[in-house]
């Protein structure tokens, strides 16, 4: 799915003095929210945390220093501090600010740092930045193992085979692909020359979002302000193919691939985007011709499981102008199923864990996280805490993750009730959290 993201700074003393000064606070890392056993939990200063179940935070703060990530332990939602130093256990990067996460294939993640539009590839086990590559070895400093992109980007996708890495980059119009199993790792650029496209037939224009298929063999590329138009990446050769469909596509913003890569679900954000109705159209990927076109009442993100499609948006046109919805549609048919009343705002992140469908947003008028189920076709729209910006769910446990107005928040997937401690969030970090993602166990 995309990833979208917003962040400021909040700078904070050294975490040592607020940890000896817990009745004055400090900032944004309030040791209080530790839990009432005032323990702490971490390795033996060796490099990694020595967790098992863990969450990375990817959190904006320029006064650390180095960029890095924050390890959270999962199992008892505290931030994982080393036993000796009782200074936060952190991921140390090769760029700047990291501002967006997504799961790597081989038990990594992938990290975008905003700050110098750098991609940086971490090894869940060790919790480290991977320092070879292939058989390139990118551990020289300053920027060990950081891959420069042509500008800043908002969505990222992984091969399911471990070996490249695709960007939308909007402000070059380009796609940029990183070889990262390759002999020698260069990023290169789709199109290479983005002005003379057309001579080459290969545009992008305004690349922001892109799909990849399960077979890693198409990648579809988004523009939600053109009209009726999408493009396809063939990714074994970089050739690219322009679907414009006028009447059948109203501003495609985003898509989800059938099982077997013989379809893509294509969201029309429509009047949310200035066009006119917001549908669902199926593209048969051989023949890049609508099947069928479905209208809902908003879609700008969706995900699937084995039987339904979920899609949320917001309509500007409704009784209530710019109330949100998550429509479900039965794969078998396409046919409209529910239609639940969720969050406002633009829908920008969206997750199935235990059953239930959970809506991340920003610019909402109230709160920006939507918890559904599909089941009863309800929704607990939580209260306003800012943009949801990523959402992680906790597979052992019942709860879930999210960076939600630069904190991270936990959340029992039953009832939508947030973990609090005096008021205020049971996790807190240094700096403003842009993003979390649950790693699981470590494997090694």
């Amino acid at each position: 799915m995309p990833r979208s993201f917003n962040g400021f700074f909040i700078v904070c003393a050294l975490a040592i003095v607020c940890f000896a000064l817990l009745s004055l606070g400090c900032g944004n890392y309030n040791y209080t929210g530790f839990g009432t056993n005032g323990t702490v939990t971490g390795g033996t200063g060796s490099g990694a945390s020595g967790l098992s179940e863990r969450v990375f935070a990817a959190n904006l703060n320029p006064s650390v220093g180095t960029s890095a990530i924050q390890v959270v332990d999962a199992a008892k939602d505290l931030p994982a501090l080393n036993s000796s130093t009782l200074q936060p256990f952190r991921v140390a990067l090769g760029g700047s600010l990291p501002t967006l996460m997504i799961p790597g294939a081989n038990n990594t993640t992938i990290t975008f740092n905003s700050g110098d539009n750098g991609i940086s590839v971490v090894d869940n086990s060790t919790e480290a930045l991977i320092k070879t590559l292939g058989s390139t070895d990118c551990s020289p400093t300053p920027t060990p193992c950081e891959f420069p992109l042509p500008g800043p980007t908002e969505s990222i996708d992984e091969s399911s085979d471990g070996k490249f890495i695709y960007t939308a980059i909007p402000s070059t119009s380009q796609v940029t692909t990183i070889p990262i199993t390759a002999s020698t790792i260069k990023a290169a650029s789709i199109p290479a020359t983005p002005l003379n496209c057309q001579s080459t037939n290969n545009c992008l224009p305004g690349a922001h979002r892109i799909v990849l298929s399960h077979n890693n063999n198409k990648l579809l590329v988004f523009n939600e302000q053109l009209p009726s138009q999408l493009e396809i990446i063939n990714t074994a050769d970089s050739t690219v193919q322009t679907v414009s469909l006028p009447g059948q596509l109203d501003h495609p913003i985003y898509g989800v691939f059938s099982s077997d890569d013989s379809k893509a679900y294509i969201l029309n954000c429509g009047a949310e985007c200035g066009g006119t109705q917001a549908s669902i159209a199926v593209l048969d990927m051989t023949a890049l011709t609508v099947s069928q076109s479905v209208p809902v009442d908003a879609a700008t993100i969706a995900i699937s499981d084995s039987s339904n499609l979920y899609v949320a948006g917001s309509n500007p046109r409704t009784a209530t102008p710019g109330s949100g919805s998550l429509t479900i549609l039965s794969l078998s048919s396409l046919t409209v199923g529910k239609q639940i009343t969720i969050s406002d705002g633009f829908h920008q992140v969206i997750a199935l864990f235990q059953n239930k469908v959970i809506v991340g947003a920003r610019n909402c008028t109230a709160g920006c996280m939507s918890l559904v189920d599909p089941g009863a076709g309800t929704a607990i729209v939580d209260a306003a805490k800012g943009p949801v910006t990523a959402i992680t769910g906790i597979t052992p446990r019942t709860v879930f993750y999210t960076a939600e107005g630069g904190e991270v928040r936990v959340y029992d997937v039953a009832t939508g009730n947030e973990h609090l401690s005096n008021n205020t969030p049971v996790i807190d970090v240094v700096g403003q959290v842009t993003s979390v993602l649950y790693v699981g166990p470590k494997t090694q």
